[in-house]
């Protein structure tokens, strides 16, 4: 069976001159991104790379981003993407947990793994990918390198790792989602065949790194020969992000819906702005349906997807796409049929009395191969069929609808999707609870108009202590992963078995408004425009 390198092979070979990625006015040929890549592949290799080793990759996107993940899948390395937003607490915990022959970092994340460094002992390597090396790491020395140098590059198979993908984890430390070649080339393969990718096509980059969104519209990209636009890190706004989708010429988009929503609430979308276009790929978190009733009418050139499926599945494995006019059953969008010889199992173990529901089981080529180090999730989550076929356990409540197909209801457990990340609220519980001015904690999200619009913390303790609270845990999460609001409390309340009843939780604080409301996320944001070099950004409006 073909492995995803097999993929970008052929696409090296037939599609040389054309450009390969777009960042604003640069451009880069396909022969180009061969070059860089075939050269990080050499110098893995003569580094010693085996077979399976892991290569963290902390950088900005660039042209030598992409070349990496080409470059390290082709020495026979995992691709490991950190996004370098976490504290640097998180990354050195991720870090030591995976074990890298090589942390691959930029003048963008340079300053974060420094922190690393130092929480970490300096007890792994870096190689510095860009123009301006570093004297204190390891560089790659692009210009002097020939295609003459590059060594065999190992043979692979299906069955061998590609990537692993962080996602939140429960028990405070995340779960590292483990993605074969033989994962990524269905889904890929899939893909550009059904929808058309290939040359000509331009494919957006609006996701974080560290995200899978990210790597799959990457990929999908330049494994069919069209052109990837890249969106740096500096385009934020509304208006940027839409003058610069004109700019490219934007024909396909791996979105998610709180992306979307800031778009159509930014009332500038014009049809002009995106008049090319074509398939618009839509996943990670519930879809509003005013946005994309709009979002429709505005284009009625583009197809709009439902894009189901968790990281452990590689990407998606279920699709629905939207019809016009738009139509809602049970007031839910449905997350459609299984595509690419995958399956569903619902499984009603649990809810015997609940007349078609169950929890859902993903079975097929693209359930991935476990957790990374983490035998025991990995028995708990992950199976063999009578089939033999290997299957994965989502923790979501689906039914099924013959005419439409699955629908979701909501999880088994504490696990929620928001601003398109996987998060465990047990995971920021854990966090918190090594706090010693928390006695207990319970963080639940707060939804308007079915959609999670924050995640709300309630706690006792030894008195109001939001502040030490924030500070402690941007130590360790994200800024997503931090409750907007808190409440204080004397006690949390008790079920019969003297577990803190969650249900009543929910019920007492879930639509309380809260007056106190802490401003992590503008303080956040403010921080992150102020350490934007601004200089570089070309200012541009569309004709």
């Amino acid at each position: 069976m073909q492995t995803l390198v097999d993929l970008i092979k052929k696409c090296f070979s037939l599609h040389q001159s054309k450009v390969a990625v777009r960042i604003y006015d640069n451009m880069w040929t396909y022969n180009d991104l061969q070059d860089l890549s075939n050269k990080i592949s050499s110098f893995l290799l003569e580094s010693g790379i085996k077979k399976g080793d892991r290569v963290v990759v902390m950088m900005n996107k660039s042209i030598y981003l992409y070349a990496a993940i080409i470059g390290i899948m082709q020495a026979g390395g995992v691709y490991v993407p950190l996004d370098t937003r976490t504290p640097s607490t998180g990354l050195a915990r991720t870090v030591e947990d995976i074990v890298p022959f090589y942390v691959l970092i930029d003048r963008h994340s340079i300053g974060h793994y420094q922190e690393c460094e130092k929480l970490l002992n300096n007890q792994f390597r870096a190689v510095y990918l860009d123009n301006n090396g570093y004297n204190s790491y390891e560089k790659i020395d692009f210009k002097e390198k020939s295609m003459k140098d590059m060594k065999n590059f190992p043979s692979l198979s299906s069955e061998d790792l590609a990537s692993i993908l962080y996602t939140s984890g429960s028990t405070g430390v995340p779960k590292g989602a483990m993605i074969t070649h033989r994962n990524l080339f269905n889904i890929v393969n899939y893909t550009i065949q059904t929808f058309g990718y290939g040359p000509g096509e331009v494919g957006s980059t609006l996701n974080a790194n560290g995200f899978d969104m990210a790597l799959a519209e990457m990929l999908m990209i330049l494994c069919s020969g069209g052109t990837l636009g890249v969106y740096p890190e500096e385009i934020l706004f509304p208006r940027d992000i839409l003058e610069l989708t004109y700019r490219y010429g934007i024909t396909k988009m791996f979105l998610l819906p709180s992306t979307l929503s800031s778009l159509v609430d930014s009332d500038l979308i014009q049809p002009k702005l995106l008049g090319k276009l074509r398939d618009v790929h839509l996943g990670g978190e519930s879809i509003p349906v005013n946005v994309l009733t709009k979002m429709m009418s505005l284009l009625p050139q583009a197809r709009f997807h439902n894009s189901y499926g968790p990281t452990e599945t590689t990407f998606y494995t279920a699709l629905h796409t939207f019809s016009r006019p738009l139509i809602v059953k049970e007031k839910l969008f449905p997350i459609g049929f299984t595509i690419a010889d995958n399956r569903f199992i619902l499984d009603r173990t649990e809810f015997p009395d609940v007349q078609n529901k169950g929890e859902l089981l993903i079975a097929g080529p693209q359930v991935g191969a476990g957790y990374w180090n983490d035998p025991e999730r990995t028995k708990n989550a992950f199976g063999v069929t009578e089939k033999g076929e290997r299957y994965y356990r989502t923790g979501d409540i689906a039914s099924f609808n013959p005419q439409v197909g699955y629908f979701i209801h909501g999880r088994k457990d504490h696990q929620i999707k928001f601003m398109g990340y996987r998060i465990e609220l047990g995971e920021i519980e854990h966090i918190l609870s090594l706090l010693p001015l928390v006695k207990e904690n319970v963080v639940i999200p707060v939804y308007v108009k079915d959609k999670i619009e924050e995640l709300r913390l309630i706690y006792s303790g030894d008195g109001d202590c939001h502040k030490e609270i924030r500070k402690h845990l941007s130590k360790y999460l994200p800024c997503y992963m931090i409750p907007k609001s808190m409440i204080y409390t004397e006690s949390l309340p008790k079920n019969q078995n003297h577990k803190m009843d969650r249900a009543l939780i929910k019920e007492m604080y879930g639509g309380k408004k809260v007056a106190f409301a802490e401003t992590y996320f503008r303080e956040h944001r403010q921080e992150r425009f102020s350490q934007i070099d601004w200089n570089p950004i070309i200012k541009w409006s569309p004709a």
